[in-house]
């Protein structure tokens, strides 16, 4: 169980970047990037240095109680640890963002469009490592409302998630190094690749499985 811990620790961490850098940031520090990867949005330097570990937290505080009125809850004891990796995979990638952000308002030259591409990446790619271990739930995982109604639908579609995911975060990453232009169409391409193709594959498997289609 010592995984269901490196998340709670990774908050903290970051709660301490947060006062430790406190003194030195500006009033007011980017919170958003648009799709050019221009700030949009400016917050205050109590929103640029605690929007992240509050979510990081409330992620954590809670998906454990979601688990127990999850109508399939009888199903988390045999993916127990995937969950909590899953969990920390996320933390994790929000922690990169903060050193970012931080560092970024800090006046460093962080090159935020790097950061924010491959962290989505590698959080595609992480998240797919372990999809397929994830069992038939209705708050983790590829939930459409075919994966929902059918345990085989659920466990092909986890299956072949795993791999778009993959595939699609090695896209994504790709795209951090790819002209500025031509980046956020790479990474929509990733992204779509990872995450509509197993919604559509989804449905297709329903179909088949109810003798709807071939």
């Amino acid at each position: 169980m010592r995984s269901r811990w490196l998340a709670p620790v990774v908050i903290l961490a970051m709660a301490a970047l947060a006062v430790a850098a406190w003194p030195h940031l500006p009033e007011r520090m980017p919170v958003h990037w648009n799709g050019s990867f221009e700030v949009d949005r400016w917050g205050s330097r109590w929103e640029g240095v605690a929007l992240l570990p509050g979510v990081a937290l409330g992620l954590w505080l809670l998906l454990p109680l979601l688990r127990k009125i999850d109508p399939r809850r009888g199903n988390y004891e045999a993916w127990e640890p995937t969950f909590w990796l899953i969990l920390n995979i996320v933390v994790l990638m929000e922690a990169v963002l903060e050193v970012a952000i931080v560092a970024f308002s800090l006046g460093w030259p962080v090159p935020m469009e790097q950061v924010i591409l491959a962290s989505l990446g590698v959080l595609f790619v992480g998240l797919g490592n372990y999809l397929p271990r994830v069992r038939p739930n209705w708050w983790v995982g590829i939930r459409t409302p075919w994966t929902l109604s059918s345990d085989r639908v659920w466990r092909e579609t986890h299956r072949l998630g795993g791999r778009t995911f993959v595939l699609g975060g090695l896209v994504t990453i790709a795209a951090a190094f790819v002209p500025r232009a031509a980046a956020p169409w790479v990474a929509l391409a990733g992204l779509l690749l990872g995450a509509f193709v197993p919604v559509v594959y989804s449905y297709v498997v329903w179909r088949r499985e109810s003798g709807g289609g071939g």
